[in-house]
């Protein structure tokens, strides 16, 4: 499958509606294409119609579905949106379209386990798109695009990703990377650093390291950084409190390596107070979302 530059939205149910919302809001900023993802089950009406169906076949079958299409059509035109109608397993369905978009965005609504096999199997980012939880006493990143940063390739994916993100919407970043040494938090940026620390941090040279070629490629994008400390999902949702959105990579463990250590995307994504990008490690691609 040629794999385009839409974006690829999973919509029905409550969840799926929220992952509209923020599907259409992303390709009306950015003039992106999207692809609206319906997953029927057998014997359905609308498997009558699958496929690409016009507005006027859904309106008789499914008027919810038929209006929100409509809506979104007007909205950004209707060269650059499409509706494409499966049957069968939706996690499945919605894996297997991910091959052809670059950004597959889903909700978050159920049990998980759409979000959880969908994670696993995606070929693109995933967005999953969480609600924006009550303000908290801790919102230090609030209005930034978050990102998770370790020594892995998983990292320097979810960080070109995160980075791409921030400057096609004009957002700061915040590098965060989480550490099981010392007991504080702490935050800064190249301004604060020398002001802050008489003696550099260890753990900002990694930081250092992940964020200087981007510092330089993207000048314009305000970068902090910081060291949280807990345990890995405990800090990245902290983190997270407030952002515009939490990117964290995806090593594509198997089901030993999960089980030893946690599914930490997976955790992060149906538990985060803000939306969450989840960007597989093999995903090479950076350009602008």
């Amino acid at each position: 499958m040629v794999v385009d530059r839409s974006i690829g939205v999973g919509v029905g149910g409550t969840g799926g509606w929220r992952a509209l919302a923020w599907a259409a809001e992303q390709a009306e900023r950015t003039g992106t294409r999207l692809v609206l993802l319906h997953v029927c089950a057998p014997g359905s009406p609308l498997e009558r119609v699958s496929g690409e169906p016009v507005p006027a076949e859904l309106e008789l079958i499914d008027p919810p579905l038929a209006r929100a299409f409509t809506k979104i059509r007007e909205r950004l035109g209707g060269q650059r949106v499409a509706l494409r109608i499966f049957t069968g397993d939706a996690p499945t369905a919605l894996a297997d379209a991910s091959a052809g978009v670059r950004l597959l965005v889903v909700g978050s609504a159920g049990d998980g386990r759409t979000v959880r096999r969908v994670l696993r199997q995606s070929h693109c980012p995933v967005v999953v798109a969480r609600p924006a939880s009550p303000t908290t006493s801790e919102t230090r990143f609030r209005g930034h695009v978050v990102v998770g940063v370790d020594a892995s390739a998983a990292s320097r994916t979810a960080m070109d990703f995160a980075v791409a993100y921030a400057d096609g919407h004009a957002l700061p970043l915040a590098v965060v990377h989480v550490s099981a040494v010392g007991s504080d938090d702490y935050f800064y940026d190249d301004v604060t650093l020398p002001a802050h620390f008489t003696a550099e941090p260890a753990t900002s040279q990694m930081l250092a390291a992940a964020t200087e070629p981007w510092a330089l490629k993207c000048p314009t994008i305000p970068i902090r950084r910081a060291v949280v400390h807990g345990p890995v999902v405990d800090a990245l949702l902290r983190a997270g409190a407030g952002a515009e959105l939490l990117v964290v990579g995806d090593k594509r463990r198997g089901v030993l390596g999960r089980a030893r250590t946690g599914d930490v995307p997976l955790t992060v994504a149906t538990g985060a107070p803000c939306p969450v990008a989840v960007v597989p490690m093999d995903q090479q691609e950076s350009a602008r979302l």
